[in-house]
């Protein structure tokens, strides 16, 4: 389907009510495009805590990497793989083992067995380099090699390019989460293809 035809159509279906449609997807070790395994001149490890609130400290990274969403994230224990382009931090991934909120309001839950990729960003000087695929699989061999059975994720639907981009790099799409708000209420559903990764929304409170 044309992105800007999913759009219209996505945009036309909040205006009857409002509806948020995810995709979930994994990506294991054996479907990973051979290709992103060399990174190049880059860079790519395990972001430390001194590394990422530098990079928070920076005109460029201070609206993705506040000090509030770090403070929060590495308390809990998630982890930014970072692609870095010499010193400086290029691009980034965030991975998580246990529920995440994905909003204010809102939570993912999935199987442990997996590990929960999230909050991707490239700086704009760096896109086109593929460097989001780059970090995702060094990210999915690094945390299959640590027990995990790949990455979980979702899109939302009208978001194309990042579907088309996720495919290219090794991910399958495996079931749709569905959040409708009635009545000043979010009611939520997920497909039953979602089922076997335990991959669902709850209510929640980000920090």
């Amino acid at each position: 389907m044309n992105a800007a035809l999913r759009d219209l159509e996505y945009r036309a279906l909040n205006k009857v009510v409002p509806v948020r449609i995810f995709k979930g997807m994994t990506a294991v070790l054996e479907n990973a495009d051979a290709a992103l395994f060399d990174s190049g001149a880059f860079a790519l490890r395990i972001a430390t805590h001194e590394e990422l609130y530098a990079a928070s400290a920076h005109p460029d990274w201070a609206e993705e990497l506040p000090r509030s969403f770090l403070d929060v994230a590495l308390a809990k224990g998630d982890e930014c793989v970072g692609v870095f382009d010499g010193a400086r931090l290029a691009s980034i991934g965030w991975y998580a083992r246990s529920s995440t909120a994905i909003s204010k309001s809102l939570v993912i839950e999935f199987d442990p067995a997996w590990t929960y990729m999230y909050k991707g960003y490239s700086l704009p000087a760096y896109r086109g380099k593929r460097l989001h695929g780059i970090g995702m699989t060094f990210a999915i061999k690094h945390y299959t090699e640590r027990g995990a059975r790949g990455l979980i994720s979702f899109v939302e639907f009208n978001n194309l390019k990042s579907l088309r981009s996720v495919e290219r790099t090794g991910y399958r799409l495996f079931g749709d989460i569905y959040v409708v708000s009635l009545g000043g209420r979010e009611v939520f559903w997920s497909s039953p293809g979602c089922r076997p990764y335990q991959f669902h929304v709850r209510r929640g409170h980000r920090g």
